[in-house]
């Protein structure tokens, strides 16, 4: 009797387990991805996870960033720069951003050494070329890389079909949006040999005005395996080319008439184009007018995972090889000569001129490489996992001047010039051990980690920086331990404690005030939960109470390149309650259901403002027990499926589903007037398939895909991110800025496999 997967809570294409065996060669041993398992929970981790298979990853690719694919992961909340899923777009979990979200692939730290984000635009189509996604929320299991605050995301592309085949694949949508991919699978062959590739491409004019992407990604995949092991080498190639849309849409082009704007606008020292755009776009307004206001960069992972089977011991070798260059191009109309190192010149009038219009570029040049060891052994009732890992990063920061409305010698020389160096060693030891019976199991998880940071030059702004010494280095212990019970064959109950260490940022380093030094931050994560399934019918219960200490939240402000000022606070925390359900009404009709309560608070946060009405002054607002930026109080999700065709030729699913996010605030001041209002959105989809005979002796079936969705199906009006910022001019002043949201559109997508 089939069991419901949880994974239903994600997307119905795992509703009904499934499985395949394939035939192998004698000589062949089917064996897990073992880089890819050792940083995962397993069904019976005392971590709270989801898995996406390819079926339902397939289901949600509309051709949007791979956060889009996660949308229905309990906790999460996604957003989009352009509006529309496409280009720069992140998510949150549990209220905390992509640097407190580990991410791997394939066992392989994705998150960026220094700012410790995750530029899902740098890997673009990567849902189309994905075996498997697992999320982890909350502290999870030891994994490699940076600390995981909110969760933990594991993406997977090592598993190879036994068959040869391939597909191609196009689609269209609203803003211009046009995609195409092209993927092929030679199968395992006799020799031991497998090779799989993807093509793909992507373009959109976005939402947002000239928010545009071009994006264009290569994937190749080749494995030898052997009796108990293989070896396979992945390349992933990825190249970005975004028009800037990160300084979001003031709240006057939102809300306010068109003399508040035209007023406002001039305050702020606007152009005529750009107060221009406010009054006739509003909320797709772009601050950037410049044509070439882009960012461009190129990034290329490369993966060598050697397996091998050596008696009770499952062995795994990975070494990676990640290097990325790019830069993005401003265009600064009056600029001052002096911030760019140059003295003022004089014009054949004869006057002095200290200011230009300069157009820059600053580039990011960077190399992350390391070597991961691991090992499993399983007795009847333990299991033994080992880890360890070496990474080294360094990367080059520096600007150039590429024209000048002045005369001057020194364009093209880098007017700015720092490098970063970082280095990340860890290890660690899981043991799990079961009752006789099998019903309880307990699970210690064990990590070291050691983090040391180096950075030296001048930054952007061409201050002298200088960090290194035991200042920025850092030795973690990261304990885990759990336990779950097994209460029958249809509930299991469990309950773990873990503690997780992380350290700054470059950011938090580069932006902190010249007197303080920003601190590590501490998490314990106590998780309690229920789940249990039928044959129609699974439910999942989990409580958890996350308490940090000199956590690094949000100020409110942005520095000149759009990232998040943070600062440390000494105690803060989340409390909530997680609802994942799911019911198989009948064979025709399927319901899923996900929801969070959660309430996050900062003890005592200490505002910072500065008060410019005579000269300067710096004014500080104490608050207490405050809500955390961005972290919802609310969040919640259903599907309704509907399979209207389903036979073995012929299928039609038709799904509607919604997704509510509660108000969330911009800031840790708990002030409503500086917050993003609660939304809800609904989506509509059609998925119509229909499947062929052998098209060749080679190639076993072919099939027909057709899928249409209708994105914000009720044409909501909302924004799911921004910031803010205060002052004093008299009297208090506050900047909100949003990043709206598309309204209802619309795509479609044709696949063809064979």
């Amino acid at each position: 009797m089939n069991r419901i997967s949880l994974s239903l809570f994600l997307g119905f294409g795992s509703f009904s387990v499934a499985f395949s065996q394939q035939d192998t060669a004698v000589w062949q041993v089917d064996l897990p991805a073992a880089a890819v398992t050792a940083v995962r929970a397993t069904e019976r981790s005392p971590f709270v996870h989801v898995e996406l298979n390819e079926a339902d990853i397939a289901a949600r690719n509309a051709g949007q960033d791979l956060p889009y694919m996660l949308r229905f992961t309990p906790s999460a909340v996604v957003t989009s720069d352009a509006g529309a899923g496409v280009g720069y777009t992140g998510m949150r979990l549990r209220g905390s951003d992509a640097t407190r979200i580990n991410v791997t692939i394939n066992g392989i730290p994705l998150n960026d050494a220094e700012s410790q984000g995750v530029y899902w635009v740098d890997l673009p189509d990567l849902a189309s070329g994905v075996n498997d996604i697992q999320v982890v929320r909350g502290a999870g299991g030891s994994t490699f890389g940076a600390g995981a605050f909110g969760g933990a995301i594991s993406v997977n592309t090592l598993d190879f079909s036994g068959d040869a085949g391939g597909s191609l694949q196009v689609g269209a949508g609203s803003f211009g949006t046009r995609r195409s991919t092209v993927q092929f699978s030679t199968g395992r062959m006799e020799s031991g040999w497998a090779v799989k590739g993807r093509l793909s491409s992507a373009v959109s004019d976005g939402y947002i005005d000239r928010a545009s992407s071009d994006l264009r990604s290569l994937q190749l995949s080749l494995e030898r395996s052997w009796k108990g092991g293989r070896a396979i080498y992945t390349l992933m190639d990825g190249h970005e080319r975004t028009y800037q849309a990160w300084w979001g849409v003031p709240e006057v082009a939102l809300s306010g008439d068109d003399e508040a704007i035209t007023s406002w606008a001039a305050g702020q020292g606007y152009s005529d184009q750009q107060t221009t755009d406010l009054l006739n776009l509003g909320r797709r307004s772009n601050y950037y007018t410049y044509e070439n206001e882009v960012d461009d960069y190129g990034q290329k992972h490369q993966q060598f995972h050697l397996e091998q089977r050596a008696g009770a011991w499952d062995l795994s070798t990975a070494l990676h090889w990640t290097s990325g260059a790019g830069f993005y191009e401003q265009s600064r109309p009056g600029d001052a000569l002096a911030n760019y190192g140059l003295a003022p010149v004089i014009s054949a009038a004869g006057d002095t001129v200290s200011t230009a219009d300069i157009v820059r570029r600053r580039w990011l040049d960077n190399d992350f490489y390391g070597l991961i060891l691991g090992g499993t052994r399983n007795w009847d009732r333990a299991d033994l996992t080992l880890g360890g890992a070496y990474h080294v990063y360094e990367g080059a920061h520096f600007g150039e001047l590429i024209w000048l409305s002045a005369p001057a010698a020194s364009l093209g020389d880098r007017y700015y010039e720092s490098t970063g160096t970082k280095t990340d060693a860890s290890g660690f030891a899981r043991f799990v051990q079961r009752s006789s019976n099998g019903r309880w199991q307990g699970t210690i998880d064990l990590q070291l980690r050691d983090v040391g940071y180096s950075t030296s030059g001048l930054d952007s702004d061409r201050r002298p920086i200088e960090i290194s010494g035991d200042a920025a280095s850092f030795l973690f212990f990261n304990p885990k331990l759990g336990v779950d019970y097994r209460v029958n064959d249809q509930t299991l109950a469990f309950a773990s404690f873990s503690q997780a260490n992380k350290e700054p940022s470059r950011a938090d380093w580069i932006d902190a005030p010249s007197d303080v030094t920003p601190r590590p931050e501490h998490l314990n994560d106590l998780e309690l939960g229920l789940r249990s399934s039928g044959e129609d019918w699974a439910l999942a219960l989990t409580a958890f109470h996350m308490d940090y200490r000199d956590q690094l939240v949000l100020t409110g402000a942005l520095n000149d390149v759009g990232s998040p000022i943070r600062t440390n606070v000494d105690r803060s925390r989340r409390v909530g309650l997680e609802l994942e359900g799911g019911w198989r009404a009948s064979d025709a009709f399927e319901i899923g259901l996900q929801a969070t309560l959660m309430r996050s608070s900062i003890s005592d946060f200490q505002q910072v403002v500065y008060d410019y009405t005579d000269g300067y002054a710096v004014v500080v607002n104490a608050f207490e027990q405050t809500d955390i930026a961005f972290s919802p109080r609310s969040i919640a999700s259903a599907q309704l499926l509907w399979h209207a065709l389903d036979d073995e030729t012929i299928g039609l699913d038709l799904e509607a589903s919604m997704k509510h996010v509660g108000r969330q605030f911009l800031d840790n001041t708990s002030n409503a007037d500086r917050s993003i209002a609660g939304y809800n959105i609904g989506e509509l989809r059609a998925s119509w398939r229909l499947e062929f005979g052998a098209a060749s002796e080679s190639v076993s079936e072919t099939a027909l895909r057709l899928d249409f969705w209708v994105h914000n199906a009720l044409d909501a009006v909302y924004s799911s991110n921004g910031y803010t910022y205060s002052y004093v001019l008299a009297d208090m002043v506050t900047e909100n800025f949003y990043y709206p949201q598309a309204g209802r559109h619309y795509s479609l997508g044709l696949r063809y496999e064979f």
